[in-house]
């Protein structure tokens, strides 16, 4: 797909129980299994299905996205020759509820697309977890000189229903409506990808400016009629994260061998930005059961079921169960924290204990002390 330009959506996520976590980053660099952010999962998508030429649509939260990616290079991509391009965002949050795909982000990056050599262009979310060849609805795309092809899958846990998602109705591969989730008529929800012709997508925008109709997918559901819209199922596992219920089960989901060997161990590799540490060490005392450690900490303690991300230290006599630890965290002795989410260099001093539930799981922002 070396013809195709890929681009990365942004997501709202301040207005979500996410928001403590948001502080200072956007929710696509939002940190996730051990040492990789969100974003990392839809750029590696668009990089390895060949698409040398990707855009990364801001927020107001720039210097999150700018210190993640760095020049690109870790995604074989290059900010020097604008192979890897930052976009400026519109705003920090949807113009409505039911808003899909902003255009004004569109529109405020128009000569970016006017610019570009693509035919297609191809747009994940940030916030997509899920290892995908967009090679194969290209294939449909080009078979049937499509306009528009829609990723979906049949409605499942995995994707709680938000009031902007979209379900489409289909008449054998051809969309034949939209409707939002208020409204929707079929199991058939779209996933937050697309494919689209680069002159298409100009014609939208022009429309979005003309009219001051700034949902892509309400434009589109308009012009069903003469536009080629299609769709193509997604197979496999996918995770959007959009609140700390989704996060934290997909953080879960891990250390499930099939999902963790789908999402990881295949040929197309998730790329992220890279840290020369040594190995964890592990003390005398140090269990380790059912868990993901990254590397360059120290353990003493023991640790159940749990996502723990690079340079974490804990001490002997403490307990971690069913918790995600965020970068440079230092847990104290004799500690019995259960689920609990701690962001980057949280620190726990000695005899401290933090229980808290599945479904109300105990966060400590950034930095925090207790």
């Amino acid at each position: 797909m070396r013809d195709a330009l890929g681009i990365v959506l942004p997501q709202v996520g301040d207005d979500s129980d996410l928001h403590e976590l948001l502080g200072h980053r956007t929710i696509g660099t939002l940190p996730f299994g051990s040492r990789y952010r969100l974003i990392d999962f839809s750029l590696s998508n668009l990089v390895n299905s060949g698409i040398t030429k990707v855009g990364i649509i801001g927020s107001h939260k720039y210097s999150s996205i700018i210190d993640h990616l760095g020049t690109g290079k870790e995604w074989l991509l290059s900010r020097k020759t604008n192979d890897l391009a930052i976009l400026t965002g519109s705003v920090n949050r949807r113009i409505h509820d039911r808003n899909k795909i902003n255009m004004l982000d569109f529109i405020l990056n128009k000569g970016y697309f006017e610019q570009s050599n693509a035919d297609t262009v191809v747009m994940a979310a940030s916030n997509l977890v899920t290892t995908y060849d967009f090679n194969k609805p290209n294939e449909v795309f080009e078979k049937n000189k499509a306009d528009v092809v829609l990723i979906y899958r049949i409605d499942n846990e995995t994707f709680h229903t938000l009031p902007n998602d979209v379900f489409l109705t289909l008449d054998g591969r051809r969309v034949s409506d939209l409707s939002y989730a208020e409204n929707n008529k079929t199991d058939y929800k779209f996933v937050d990808m697309i494919l689209i012709k680069r002159d298409v997508l100009l014609k939208i925008i022009d429309i979005a400016e003309r009219n001051e109709t700034y949902d892509l997918m309400e434009i589109l559901k308009d012009n069903l009629d003469t536009l080629k819209v299609y769709a193509y199922k997604h197979e496999g596992y996918i995770n959007r994260i959009t609140d700390l219920e989704k996060y934290y089960k997909a953080n879960m989901d891990l250390l499930h061998y099939d999902v963790l060997s789908e999402l990881f161990f295949t040929d197309q590799p998730v790329y992220t930005k890279t840290k020369d540490n040594h190995p964890t060490q592990y003390g005398k005392n140090a269990c380790i059961e059912d868990c993901i450690v990254g590397s360059g900490g120290y353990i003493d303690g023991k640790i159940e079921h749990s996502v723990v991300f690079r340079e974490n230290e804990l001490d002997e006599g403490s307990e971690v169960k069913n918790s995600i630890l965020m970068q440079k965290c230092k847990i104290g002795k004799n500690c019995k924290l259960n689920y609990v989410i701690f962001d980057k260099e949280v620190t726990v001093r000695d005899n401290t204990e933090l229980i808290g539930t599945e479904d109300n799981p105990i966060i400590m922002k950034k930095g925090e002390t207790i």
